[in-house]
């Protein structure tokens, strides 16, 4: 820019000048589209001159003043405002516009619109609609009204055909990146910033993009603004939730619109929405149709003339209140003054008319947005047509004349996808092809596969498609990696090799058990074993057996995965299916309390993946034989095998195994009282299983972190851990972890005094029990409610809920040696000391054979109880100074605090009140410290 160009301007005012021209236009009546047609210019460059992005030429100024047809006075203000140089951030509030002039029918949005923008109320709001309801103009009022306060806008809309991993959230933030550097997390989510490196934890890149939004907003505020959220991916929800929970409310706002025809009950964007809005995030408000006089306003307005009666009649009753429709017919009645016999026809014929009217080279720029049907960078569209990137200006300015162009920062597109039809419709197959290849050159990435599909070449579509999925993996994006790879299989299966669909297939299912999504998985994997059957292939049809009864595994229903596998165990055959197949069974034996069993088969795939050098089976049999071991009590042998199945894995690269085996090794160190070190464990494991990104082995670490913490006294951490650990488990995706959450929860609630709360927790934790015949966690949760039970004065209860578990001991003697002190506390409650005493001492014996030093402390201090309600004071001092020892060893707030509430009755029962009374606050300050740190965002 040369600035000598503005110099000599006379000085005027002090508004500076974007401020002035967005006044004068407003004064005029004109839309930023209209103002450029009349001065020859972009839309674009009139959005820019208006945020104060770029510094008038005295021509432009010229140019822009001949549009607004401004009178001299006006005239030499603007000229004056343009010599001043570029807009200042305000240092005070700017009151908001007025509607603009065709924002007709929409008061009640404007306002909502102003309240939003100025940091009141809820800070997600997102408008629902139709197509043609006028979501996209508010969307654009509401840039205007933020930029005219000052505040930063960052504006994108999701394509109908994916994109990044967390698009549009990514694409955002890279218009962005240059004026505000990004961090190393940052970087892993736009696009030109992407090395080879590994991508960091999701949660680390999540974090970063809070401190990129938080960072701008600093001085002046962020409205982030998102069009066709119905688009979005589920990484790409799952970043922008994270964000609008994580970042200031007060100073960064979201604004959205979506196709609320065009989703389901059940699809990620209806969960991601209802998610915020019961957290009190998220504000809805849907579009209805305009009145019948506003919608006659605007057709006026769009017109450009007074419309008869007649003609107004038939355009209200054919448009249905839909703003753009009605936009679009007062065009037509402004050039030929009567509307078109009707809506389809009628729309059709005009874009037909305008597009016909065009030079050839913009016809054929505008039939590539067509094909394309998103918006374009203006350089892919460019390289597409085969122009300069410097020649594309020039070429669309026809169509910008005849308004069938939308441009903004974000690219260009056509006005609606009417547009796009009509032309579409007139296309010869074979120039759509040509067309959808060139499109495919010139985007790259997943999107490219669309339209090479489109160009009848499956086998560039298919590879573009593999890289897309290979891309989002390496991100932890499986929702991402799920759908590129599902559209890869429905491709090949219409125009490849079967051999080629059922690989597609089974990696298809591993993206999506990765995601949490088994149901899906299962219907993938079983497509696969299909294809193999066909083909005749065994061994694959046995591995893909042995995947499907893994799945049923991570799902939580053994006794279907046991059903699955048991006619294919029939034929032992050599080769790595019967690795595979053992170990899936193993996996299942396991979850169905059937440890020996368990044992058995996985000491059976150990020798069988030795025989065939098979390390992973080797890892794997490890792993599944540890983990049954430690339930049996086995700890030394159990460790054994852990550490082995991590070292195996290590080595051959499975980091999956390497997580599951150090989580079982973790939880043997945890239940041992060796608290510190189990809960740095847990946090390093929880990094690992980050960076893996598989949901339900990230659930189960994040619910592990959870329970340590409420023995190391981080109550808050460990509320916030299992509200996690329940979305990541959630919608029914991965019931087994959301009921290991489910427990830590109703746990916690139970001691914070929410009794009712926890005995819905537990209840539900039950019931999945029950569905997937785990023994395991029926106990568990009984236990939990027991003590539930006695906290809120109904011990009996609590007694008839866990003798009838009794019956379940010996194999599943673990989980009720856990339960016993929760019944002999119950005993005690309900007035039963002898019988109590007796639990209580067979809880001291099982404890001591198994080293479960966290149900052991718990078995002394209701053991020194019921001797003390018996009267034997010596043997229930005894008692209470081994729970104290134990609590002391292992630093435990809960534990010292359950423990000195213990020993507070003990001490008054030998006279001792000076000692009760120490022991009493030292008890009430550590429950109420805890209970404080757990209920502090409440």
């Amino acid at each position: 820019m040369d600035r000598r160009e503005v110099r000599d301007m006379p000085d005027g005012a002090t508004e500076t000048f974007d401020r002035t021209l967005v006044r004068l236009r407003r004064a005029a009546g004109l839309t930023q589209e209209q103002l450029a047609q009349r001065c020859g210019l972009s839309t674009r460059g009139v959005g820019n001159l208006e945020r104060g992005q770029r510094h008038p030429r005295r021509v432009t100024v010229q140019l822009l003043a001949d549009g607004l047809a401004l009178p001299e006075d006006s005239r030499a203000e603007l000229l004056a405002a343009a010599r001043r140089g570029r807009r200042q951030p305000p240092d005070h509030p700017v009151p908001p516009p007025r509607p603009a002039p065709d924002l007709i029918g929409r008061t009640e949005e404007h306002a909502l619109l102003d309240k939003h923008i100025s940091g009141t109320g809820r800070p997600f709001l997102v408008f629902a609609g139709q197509t043609g309801i006028g979501k996209t103009r508010l969307l654009a009022e509401a840039a205007t009204l933020a930029e005219a306060r000052g505040t930063a806008v960052l504006s994108t809309a999701c394509s109908r055909y994916g994109g990044e991993p967390y698009a549009p959230l990514s694409e955002a933030f890279a218009r962005h990146v240059s004026e505000h550097p990004a961090g190393g997390g940052l970087a892993f989510l736009l696009p030109e910033q992407r090395t080879a490196e590994p991508a960091p934890a999701r949660w680390l890149m999540f974090a970063e993009a809070a401190r990129f939004l938080d960072t701008l907003a600093r001085r002046r505020g962020v409205l982030v603004i998102l069009d066709d959220l119905q688009w979005a991916g589920p990484d790409g929800l799952a970043l922008l939730a994270s964000l609008v929970q994580d970042v200031r409310p007060d100073r960064v706002r979201f604004l959205a619109a979506y196709r609320d025809t065009e989703i389901a009950a059940a699809e990620p964007l209806a969960d991601t929405l209802l998610d915020l809005y019961r957290k009190g995030l998220l504000t809805q408000h849907s579009l209805a149709p305009l009145a019948d006089d506003d919608a006659t306003t605007l057709l006026h307005h769009s017109a450009g003339t007074e419309v008869g009666q007649s003609a107004r009649d038939r355009v209200l009753r054919l448009a249905g209140g839909l703003p753009l429709f009605l936009v679009q017919l007062g065009h037509v009645l402004g050039r030929s003054g009567k509307p078109p016999a009707e809506l389809p026809w009628g729309l059709a014929h005009a874009v037909r008319r305008q597009v016909g009217s065009l030079p050839e080279r913009t016809a054929e720029v505008l039939t590539l947005l067509a094909v394309g049907q998103q918006r374009m960078d203006p350089d892919v569209l460019a390289a597409a047509a085969g122009l300069d990137p410097a020649e594309l200006s020039e070429v669309l300015a026809p169509a910008h004349t005849a308004r069938l162009l939308d441009e903004n920062a974000e690219g260009v597109r056509l006005t609606h996808e009417l547009v796009a039809e009509v032309v579409n419709a007139d296309l010869p197959p074979s120039r759509r092809h040509v067309l959808h290849r060139r499109l495919a050159e010139a985007l790259g990435g997943a999107a490219a596969a669309y339209h090479y599909t489109h160009a009848q070449d499956t086998e560039r579509a298919a590879q573009t498609l593999r890289h897309a999925a290979e891309k989002a993996s390496r991100q932890a994006a499986h929702d991402t990696a799920a759908q590129h790879l599902g559209a890869l299989a429905d491709l090949l299966d219409r125009t490849g090799s079967q051999a080629a669909v059922a690989e597609a297939a089974e990696a298809w299912a591993d993206a999506l058990a990765a995601a949490g999504r088994y149901d899906a998985a299962l219907a993938a994997a079983e497509r696969a074993l299909l294809v193999y059957r066909k083909e005749g292939d065994e061994e694959r049809q046995r591995l893909v057996i042995a995947r499907i009864g893994y799945l049923h595994y991570q799902r939580g229903t053994p006794r279907e995965g046991l059903a699955r596998i048991a006619p294919t165990l029939t034929e032992d055959r050599p080769g790595g299916s019967a690795v595979r197949l053992r170990l899936a069974r193993a996996a299942n034996l396991y979850q169905s309390t059937r440890y020996r069993e368990s044992v058995e088969v996985s000491t059976a795939a150990i020798v069988a993946a030795g025989s065939a050098g098979d390390e992973h089976g080797l890892a794997g049999g490890h792993l599944r034989r540890g983990l049954a071991l430690r339930l049996l009590g086995r700890n030394e042998e159990a460790l054994a095998d852990l550490h082995t199945a991590a070292a195996t894995a290590e080595l051959c690269g499975d980091r999956e195994i390497v997580v599951r085996a150090l989580t079982g090794v973790a939880v043997l160190h945890h239940y041992r009282g060796e608290l510190a070190r189990a809960d740095r464990q847990f946090a390093r494991i929880l990094r690992l299983a980050e960076e893996l990104g598989d949901r339900e082995l990230l659930s189960r670490s994040v619910c592990n972190v959870g329970a340590s913490a409420i023995y190391v006294g981080r109550w808050g951490d460990a509320r916030r851990r299992f509200s996690q650990a329940l979305e990541l488990a959630g919608h029914g995706r991965s019931p087994m972890c959301g009921a290991m959450a489910l427990i830590g929860r109703g746990g916690l609630r139970s001691a914070c005094g929410r009794y009712d709360a926890a005995a819905d927790d537990l209840a539900q934790v039950i019931r999945l029990g029950q569905e997937s015949d785990n023994a395991d966690i029926i106990c568990n949760a009984s236990a939990q409610l027991a003590e539930n039970d006695v906290r809120a004065g109904r011990p009996e209860r609590g007694v008839r809920r866990l003798l009838p578990l009794l019956a379940l001991r010996g194999e599943r003697s673990w989980q009720m040696t856990d339960a016993l002190p929760f019944l002999a506390e119950a005993q005690l409650a309900a007035g039963d000391p002898v019988a109590a005493g007796e639990t209580a001492a067979e809880a001291v014996a099982c404890t001591e054979h198994i080293d479960h030093i966290l149900a052991r402390t718990d078995a002394f201090r209701v053991q020194g109880l019921a001797f003390l309600r018996c009267g034997i004071l010596s043997s229930a001092e005894e008692s209470m100074a081994e729970a104290r020892s134990l609590a002391e060893r292992m630093a435990s707030p809960y534990l010292l605090a359950r423990v000195s509430a213990a020993h507070a009755e003990l001490s008054d029962r030998l006279g001792d009140s000076v000692a009760a009374a120490r022991e009493r606050e030292r008890a009430e300050e550590l429950f109420t410290a805890l209970r404080r740190d757990a209920l502090a965002e409440e």
